[in-house]
């Protein structure tokens, strides 16, 4: 008998400068944020990582990455790949590392994930413009 397929739900979605598979398999994330900080747009983020988090489902997926602009009609970048989920207690990690990211203005930006073409979970990345004279 064929084993019925569960979708997911998403964790989490966190940001982070960059993710590191340790010794024994655990994984280490440097410096977490929720926003990036620019003194001049365009700007170019050199490097940062996204960590989803899905759990609860059964069987294999696709699963889309994309950064969107503000208005979510510009798609930025974008990854994808294929998972299987043996057991609805089982926990996948999808680890993206995007470089080199330009953002053309200040305002929200969003991280859009899909499963098998069905979004489960929309994060904001606010970008915000700083000078010289507003940080401490």
């Amino acid at each position: 008998m064929a084993s019925m397929k569960i979708m997911p739900r998403l964790s989490y979605t966190l940001l982070c400068d960059d993710v590191r598979q340790e010794v024994g398999g655990k994984f280490s994330l440097m410096g977490l944020f929720e926003s990036i900080y620019a003194n001049v747009f365009p700007a170019i983020h050199p490097r940062f990582a996204i960590v989803n988090e899905l759990t609860g489902g059964r069987g294999e997926f696709a699963v889309k990455i994309k950064l969107l602009s503000p208005n979510k009609e510009e798609v930025l970048s974008e990854s994808e790949t294929k998972i299987s989920l043996f057991s609805e207690t089982q926990r996948h990690r999808d680890i993206s590392v995007r470089f080199n990211t330009t953002f053309s203005a200040p305002g929200t930006y969003w991280l859009e994930t899909l499963v098998d073409g069905e979004r489960i979970g929309l994060t904001p990345l606010p970008l915000q413009l700083v000078s010289d004279k507003n940080v401490h």
